[in-house]
């Protein structure tokens, strides 16, 4: 015998679908065939939904129903943007209390979805959902604030900003260190623990609790192997590392970033000025790239528009300076001249 197929009647729409399912999928439709009430009685071959739904969300939400995926939205989702029947979807699906689809869409996040996924977990107390999207902005704290809808329409208060901030700090701080590690001379590793064949460890975390350094899972970027004279900051729970030069002395003013919470590298923009041996600091939410190999320029770039500026110089081109943030302000410390004149 064929399944049991019932009508959905919103408005003067009628849709066709499977009993069973309408039963396995959604807790409003297995509450009321349960109940015993009329409308659920045998024989009872349509179901009327009242007002205030959409066709659309509940034409998505059917769609899931008898798929069990949003081939419908993704479809429309169009790459990065952000999906324009979330809404719908949302709304549907929290009515009809479908739990497989509101539990689907804790996977779905993205970056041009993220915000609205959060404003439409508030609004409709979908505590899980509201979570995913917090860790999902944590996770990408720097590309969320890139999103060109994060402050004209206010979606990301400073409220949210700490927020996110305090969730990427979760965990156990821990040292990394960077270079060419081999088997031979990584600290704290035993002999011949490096595989065969296998390049070299450019990256180490320390395990307090074993006291040895293990190797991060994730390499060095090709483009940062034999880099020298780098600077490098901590900002946001972000890992920075800029400049330097290569093997053959030349100067790059490249800069990339890592990301423990992803364990993933990401090239950011350039430098204005190639520069090495410089002093790096993450200062109010920005870093600042000061003097350098004859340089007394200092570089400002803002995560948030992912550039950077020139700010007010040096009065001399230092080396071998030292350079602290305190309280909001950079001090450079030491050093001395091109020309030999040291400072105090």
């Amino acid at each position: 015998a064929g399944e049991e197929v019932v009508q959905i009647r919103l408005g003067d729409k009628r849709y066709p679908v499977c009993k069973r399912k309408l039963i396995e999928q959604s807790d409003y439709f297995r509450a009321l065939y349960r109940s015993g009430m009329r409308e659920a009685g045998q024989g009872q071959e349509e179901q009327l939904l009242p007002g205030g739904l959409s066709s659309l969300g509940l034409e998505l939400v059917l769609d899931f129903i008898n798929t069990s995926c949003l081939a419908r939205l993704e479809q429309e989702e169009g790459g990065d943007e952000e999906p324009p029947l979330l809404e719908e979807l949302v709304e549907a699906a929290s009515y009809l209390q479908v739990t497989p689809l509101l539990r689907l869409l804790l996977s779905q996040v993205r970056l041009g979805n993220c915000f609205e996924l959060h404003r439409l977990a508030q609004v409709y107390g979908l505590q899980d959902l509201h979570d995913a999207c917090l860790d999902f902005m944590a996770a990408h704290y720097h590309q969320v604030l890139r999103r060109p809808d994060a402050r004209p329409h206010l979606l990301l208060p400073l409220a949210l900003q700490q927020q996110l901030k305090e969730r990427r700090m979760r965990g156990t701080a821990t040292l990394v260190v960077i270079g060419d590690f081999m088997s031979a001379s990584s600290p704290g590793l035993p002999p011949g623990c490096h595989p065969q064949g296998e390049p070299p460890w450019a990256m180490l975390r320390y395990d307090e609790e074993a006291q040895r350094w293990l190797p991060l899972a994730n390499n060095l970027p090709p483009d940062l192997v034999s880099v020298r004279g780098y600077g490098s900051a901590m900002l946001d729970n972000y890992l920075f590392i800029v400049g330097g030069y290569r093997i053959t002395s030349q100067e790059i003013s490249a800069a990339h970033c890592y990301n423990p919470c992803l364990n993933e590298w990401t090239q950011l923009a350039s430098m204005n000025q190639k520069r090495s041996n410089f002093k790096l600091l993450a200062v109010n939410g920005k870093l600042y790239a000061i003097g350098g190999q004859s340089l007394s320029n200092v570089e400002c770039y803002n995560p948030e528009n992912d550039w950077w500026n020139f700010v007010a110089s040096m009065p001399n081109p230092l080396v071998e300076f030292s350079a602290c943030e305190c309280k909001g302000k950079i001090y450079v410390i030491g050093g001395y001249t091109t020309r030999g004149r040291k400072f105090a």
